[in-house]
């Protein structure tokens, strides 16, 4: 009898002793929680289940929570082992003979399971679930509120955790027990479960699928500001760094008319985290931070674009500071792709310059996007891709359109019209767009291709659900059938005309001026070209077309489109006919005049060359006025023209404008 009273006093001094070890707050909590372990072990010699049933269970319990709380080792083993003890207990904590303790267990295994990772996580979830539901026929409201709030509260995090089909309906489950947790904690007496009940629930209502968005967005602001009453930055700088980062998410993610003071609302949470979260003593939620600080830079309208998207692209930079393609390769390549979109956007400055940052940001980022790994990442980098080496420029365009091509083509490997109809067609109308622009022997292979391109779109872009999309590719559908050359060319043009009809059923001069004047131009053209039915006719109404584009002044906005319209304009002047033809001839010529403050012999060479010739051609047709100053007047332009096209070699316009030339001498000669 006294040797076993002394086996049960060494052992409970080692126990003692663990307890101890498992509560210490000074030194190294993990060596700490290892000597703790150590103790329990010996304690577990002397104590067996048949000579102390008690002692031995409560040590193997503590022994299990011990276990969970270690990270030291292999976390998952650490896990199991605490398992095998805390179910040990189970033998002596029964719940008929020790409910209180059965309980507590119960909820020590809800805890290590969920803690759990693997290829099991779903069953782990599931028996964690089990755990928590039978710890609550013990833990009452009213027998046992802390407790019962705190099962709760796991549970909510369980469900937060829980994969299912219905996800909605899963997070409905943690709101319930979140907020019935919240029916014990009191800023008073828990203050700091009551703040992180709320911050959970913010969580939620922030990720909660369906429902109202915005409604959801604005019940987590709620929470969050609720945590923050606790967690400021005074007493619990960690917490209240975390919430405002979730309350920036919070707001950026907001919808609604007044987007831009959410957005800055945003920033200000993100700054504020930022007075906690450093690079040198929290990297990853210091780069977390700059990360939503590029997106939600991006997202704002109103103030200078180009001083916002700057500091978007050094937010970016800076958390890739932290992000390496080595250690963090999924949010380096997120990173790479959100700055590479923002040099795309970026205003001013070197375009090409910028674009060759985009582009060396998309290629990183397919280092890590690949078509097996992230299928859907990797075809919206492809699309990106292509979109920035349409704009290349500076070597070899065509070779460029070329690549682009093959670029909009790998992105439709996934793109699929069934899968993702709109990204297909997307995807469509920037191939038809590509193919449209290249030349070479083989420009009508290419335009068919466009065509073919452009239709297939058709097939997802509707006037009624996607007008605008709708509308555009009708324009740019037109303007590939306007530029065929071979086949029936007046067929061509009639389908042209069709499509530029069919994108003014959307595109009005109030909603969308420029694309509305754009279009009419379009339309405008393909008439002055039409030979089907009085050409005459045709000419006015392609004239028509052309004023009614001039009343949206794009002469700022779009000053090339502006001069091409003027030069159209003053061409179907200068072939139309009928009604006073000298007027007609006067204006085509005030008309080509005007697109020289665009098109300059330094800048637009061919187009002021092209403008010199035909205005010539004008003067020397005019007969009003004083004839041998419109002969004189015509020779100037021929005589500039001919200087432009010597120096781009254009052998065959050289020849036309000679010839041009001669003529008008012979006529000078003629008058003296």
């Amino acid at each position: 009898m006294e040797s076993s009273q002394k086996r049960h006093d060494a052992a409970q001094a080692q126990y003692e002793l663990g307890v101890s070890y498992g509560a210490a707050v000074d030194g190294d909590r993990q060596s700490n929680l290892e000597k703790a372990i150590a103790c329990f072990q010996s304690a577990l010699d002397s104590y067996t289940i048949d000579a102390f049933p008690l002692e031995w269970a409560t040590t193997q319990h503590d022994l299990g929570d011990t276990y969970r709380v270690l990270l030291r080792g292999d976390k998952q083993i650490n896990l199991k082992k605490a398992l095998v003890h805390l179910q040990a207990s189970l033998e002596v904590f029964t719940s008929e003979a020790m409910p209180v303790e059965w309980a507590k267990t119960q909820y020590s295994m809800g805890q290590t399971y969920m803690s759990l990772s693997g290829e099991n996580r779903l069953v782990y979830l599931a028996k964690a679930l089990t755990c928590f539901q039978a710890t609550l026929t013990i833990y009452t409201p009213e027998g046992f509120p802390q407790e019962w709030a705190s099962t709760q509260d796991q549970m909510g995090n369980l469900y937060c955790s829980l994969p299912s089909d219905d996800r909605y309906a899963t997070l409905q489950e943690a709101i319930t027990c979140y907020e019935a947790a919240l029916t014990v904690y009191t800023p008073e007496a828990s203050a700091e479960s009551w703040a992180l009940a709320h911050y959970n629930l913010g969580n939620v209502y922030t990720f909660l699928p369906g429902g109202d968005r915005e409604a959801n967005l604005c019940k987590a602001i709620e929470h969050y500001e609720k945590a923050l009453e606790v967690n400021t930055y005074e007493a619990y700088p960690q917490h209240w760094a975390n919430t405002m980062q979730s309350l920036g998410n919070a707001y950026r993610n907001l919808a609604g008319e007044e987007s831009d003071d959410t957005l800055k609302k945003a920033i200000a949470c993100y700054e504020n985290a930022l007075k906690v979260y450093t690079r040198e003593h929290s990297p990853l939620d210091w780069a977390v931070v700059q990360n939503n600080l590029g997106i939600t830079y991006n997202l704002l309208v109103e103030g200078d674009e180009r001083e916002r998207l700057e500091h978007a692209i050094d937010c970016f930079r800076a958390a890739l500071q932290v992000y390496t393609q080595e250690e963090h390769p999924i949010d380096w390549a997120k990173t790479q792709n959100m700055l590479g979109l923002t040099y795309l956007d970026l205003p001013g400055g070197n375009l090409q310059e910028k674009l060759r940052h985009a582009i060396a940001c998309f290629e990183a980022t397919l280092l890590v996007y690949t078509q097996a790994s992230f299928p859907i990442g990797w075809a919206a980098v492809q699309n990106n891709l292509g979109n920035a080496y349409c704009n290349l420029q500076g070597g070899d365009q065509q070779a460029y359109l070329r690549k682009a091509i093959t670029y909009y083509e790998d992105a439709l490997k996934v793109y699929t019209r069934h899968a993702f109809p709109y990204d297909w067609a997307r995807a469509q109308n920037n191939l038809g767009n590509t193919y449209y622009r290249l030349h070479g022997d083989d420009r009508e292979s290419n335009l068919n291709k466009a065509i073919a391109s452009y239709r297939a779109a058709l097939l997802v872009y509707n006037s009624e659900q996607m007008p605008v999309e709708w509308a555009s590719t009708q324009n740019n559908l037109g303007n590939a059938y306007c530029s065929l050359q071979h086949g029936d060319r007046q067929q061509h043009l009639e389908r042209a005309i069709a499509c530029y009809e069919a994108a003014l059923r959307v595109q009005t001069r109030r909603a969308s001026p420029f694309e509305w004047a754009r279009t009419l131009h379009n339309l405008g053209t393909a008439y002055t070209e039409l030979t089907t039915g009085n050409i005459q006719t045709n000419l006015q109404r392609a004239i028509a077309y052309y004023e009614e584009a001039m009343s949206v002044d794009t002469s700022q906005r779009m000053p090339l489109e502006w001069a091409s319209l003027l030069f159209h304009l003053a061409d179907a002047y200068r072939a139309l006919e009928t009604g006073d033809r000298e007027n007609n001839l006067e204006t085509a010529i005030s008309l080509y005049r005007s697109t020289w403050s665009i098109y300059t012999p330094e800048s637009y060479p061919f187009e002021w060359a092209a403008g010199q010739n035909n205005c010539g051609n004008a003067y020397q047709e005019l007969t009003r006025g004083n004839r041998r100053a419109n002969m004189e007047a015509a020779e100037t332009c021929y005589e500039n023209a001919l200087r432009i096209f010597l120096v781009l070699q254009m052998e065959e316009h050289v020849r036309g404008i000679r010839s041009n030339l001669e003529k008008v001498q012979q006529t000078l000669q003629s008058l003296y």
